[in-house]
């Protein structure tokens, strides 16, 4: 009975994290936004992002004793970050410049869709007929998001924002076979550092690194380094530590949802209905892909 009552008390605490990283998560677009407005480019919002978020996970890795890896693993975690990562942040910064945070999110979460198509290509695991399903559903609602009718969106945005899941897909799956059995905060530590040096790179190489010279753009690098990225990214592992990892990617789907909620309120985004039954789509392709059984456990 007490163990019963222990195991529930854990889920539910582990349901909270994950609901709260999926929460801090959806304001990063948002902070984006922001960011821009503020007068802050591409390079320099996520060189300060991905700076400030190494600098807290190095601390806290340092306080839990955990950060030493294995030269050959240290190496390609930052490989990782300064390459696959950086690219797949900086096409959705970018597509931030052209489309609404709300469908910019929503086209990001295509990418479990492309997982399953690149395992399909490359290891020749063949979808199951859910997983058809699924993929069924993620094009459809792609076609009706990117409705251009019912948002701020340019085709070059939408383009990006789907490039972006694209790239996040081949990312996952290539990192995966890459780096096994490296703790995951540990991970994202090397990985931050070395998009960080690619983005104070591409500042340097071009019109400089932007300051945050006023309150609010300090505010706003501050929300994006703290809420969108360091306490997401420590509540989802102890959330998944908690809840398991199905259940936890299924919960994560309240992402864009929350961000398209964040964009109406603050940004004044407006969606077609088109749009937003297509996001509908998108996100329970997500749900039918994250609950049929998975072959492999890299999935």
């Amino acid at each position: 009975m007490i163990q019963n009552q222990s195991a529930q008390r854990s889920s539910t605490v582990g349901a909270a994290l994950v609901m709260l990283s999926a929460s801090g998560f959806a304001t990063l677009p948002i902070l984006g936004k922001f960011a821009y407005a503020d007068g802050l480019d591409l390079p320099s919002t996520l060189f300060w992002r991905f700076a400030g978020a190494a600098v807290v996970l190095w601390m806290w890795m340092l306080w839990r004793g955990n950060w030493r890896l294995p030269v050959q693993q240290a190496i390609a975690s930052t490989l990782l970050g300064a390459i696959g990562f950086a690219i797949q942040s900086g096409l959705f910064f970018a597509a931030l410049n052209y489309a609404g945070a709300g469908i910019t999110s929503l086209l990001l979460y295509t990418y479990p869709a492309f997982v399953t198509l690149l395992g399909w290509r490359i290891e020749g695991d063949r979808p199951s007929s859910p997983q058809l399903v699924a993929l069924m559903l993620a094009f459809v609602g792609c076609l009706l998001t990117i409705d251009l009718s019912g948002a701020s969106a340019t085709p070059v945005g939408l383009g990006l924002a789907i490039a972006s899941g694209a790239w996040y897909a081949l990312y996952l799956t290539f990192s995966a076979r890459v780096i096994r059995s490296v703790p995951p905060v540990t991970m994202t530590a090397y990985l931050s550092t070395g998009a960080g040096i690619s983005f104070i790179s591409i500042a340097l190489l071009g019109s400089g690194l932007d300051f945050p010279y006023s309150v609010p753009s300090g505010l706003t690098l501050t929300g994006i380094v703290l809420i969108a990225t360091v306490i997401p990214i420590i509540s989802i592992f102890e959330g998944i530590r908690r809840l398991g990892t199905s259940q936890a990617a299924i919960l994560s789907t309240l992402e864009p949802i929350v961000t398209v909620l964040l964009g109406i309120a603050f940004l004044n985004e407006a969606m077609s209905v088109k749009q937003i039954l297509g996001g509908l789509l998108v996100i329970s392709s997500v749900i039918v892909l994250r609950a049929s059984p998975q072959k492999s456990p890299d999935s």
